[in-house]
């Protein structure tokens, strides 16, 4: 049997994981350990810092987030541990050493480095879901550049954005207020910056070209995965929506093409297009509507009406499907298959 190391099971991404394993053959075949950070326990979860417990399985697949990565990691390698590792945070991503998981574009790749390369990870949420969403023009080398703005969900930010939410909405039940008045008062009651009625197009920290950490990694990411370079520039918002995040995209092609023809090149297994008009886009293209779903939903296609070859593209998926376990699900199929 694969022993089979979990970490961060409780956690947002780690909960619809392991829901998305329950069902399928990797339960079967494994022994799983399910390991905590926290210290009080019982028998059947274990210690995540326990070195040597750690070294005994044969797949760990992390989502406890990149200070536990960082500290674990580099102790189980010096042991010269054997296990594949497979990480749902941001700090492995980059690395040389490092693959990223996304098979429907990359499975050949994958399976050739299974052999000598232990230590994988999933890409960032709006990269994964946009490659999927676009992934036969990328194939068909149809692209020339696409920019994106995304509309993040605040479980992308983790467990303590959505408490904050949680919170702002316990506040204004419990308080009488004027509702012109909001905005000015919530600077006042709310820490930090307010999330709940708000928009932030911030997210992650500065890096070159005033662009955020973030909108980034759309490009470096997306050119990992491909093995080529593609142009993609992104502006990244956060929004209160729970779990989809919804992305605009201008998409440039190579050449013309008609609107049927780039209906049906889009066309694939992982999304569902909705038709351009007002009643299906009102009804289906909305976060409430797909949250839980795992297809991404594209609507809104039509030529831009400035450029013959740039299409106009709307598209939302579930971050935390798509654009983090689901990935890390289908990447250990392909390892449960190689080993067993």
């Amino acid at each position: 049997m694969i022993k089979l190391g979990i970490i961060g099971w409780r956690g947002i991404v780690g909960n619809v994981f392991i829901n998305r394993i329950k069902f399928t053959n990797i339960y079967k075949n494994c022994k799983l350990f399910l390991f905590s950070t926290n210290k009080f326990l019982n028998k059947n979860i274990f210690f995540a810092f326990n070195i040597n417990l750690l070294f005994d399985m044969n797949i760990i697949v992390c989502c406890q987030g990149s200070n536990y990565t960082k500290k674990i990691l580099i102790l189980l390698k010096l042991k010269n541990w054997k296990g594949y590792w497979v990480d749902a945070s941001s700090c492995l991503r980059m690395k040389n050493y490092n693959n990223l998981i996304l098979d429907p574009l990359n499975k050949k790749e994958l399976l050739f480095s299974l052999k000598k390369n232990k230590i994988y990870s999933g890409s960032n949420c709006t990269v994964s879901l946009c490659l999927l969403s676009l992934i036969n023009l990328f194939k068909l080398n149809l692209i020339d550049w696409v920019i994106s703005s995304s509309y993040q969900a605040i479980s992308g930010a983790g467990f303590f954005l959505i408490k904050k939410i949680i919170n702002e909405i316990s506040y204004l039940k419990n308080k009488n207020y004027n509702f012109l008045k909001f905005e000015k008062d919530n600077k006042i009651n709310f820490k930090n910056i307010p999330i709940l009625f708000n928009a932030i197009p911030w997210i992650d920290k500065k890096v070159s070209f005033g662009q955020t950490k973030e909108e980034w990694k759309s490009q470096s990411e997306a050119s990992k995965i491909l093995k080529k370079k593609v142009y993609i520039d992104s502006n990244c918002v956060r929004i209160s929506s729970l779990r989809c995040h919804s992305q605009f995209f201008l998409i440039k092609l190579k050449k013309n093409i008609s609107l049927n023809n780039f209906y049906n090149i889009l066309n694939n297994n992982f999304i569902k297009i909705v038709k351009n008009n007002d009643f299906f886009t009102k009804k289906i293209l909305n976060p409430f509507y797909i949250c839980g779903k795992l297809k991404i939903f594209l609507g809104r296609i039509r030529k831009n009406s400035i450029n013959k070859k740039i299409f106009n593209v709307f598209s939302i998926g579930d971050q935390l499907l798509w654009g983090a376990a689901e990935p890390l699900k289908r990447f250990l199929e392909i390892i449960f298959d190689f080993l067993l």
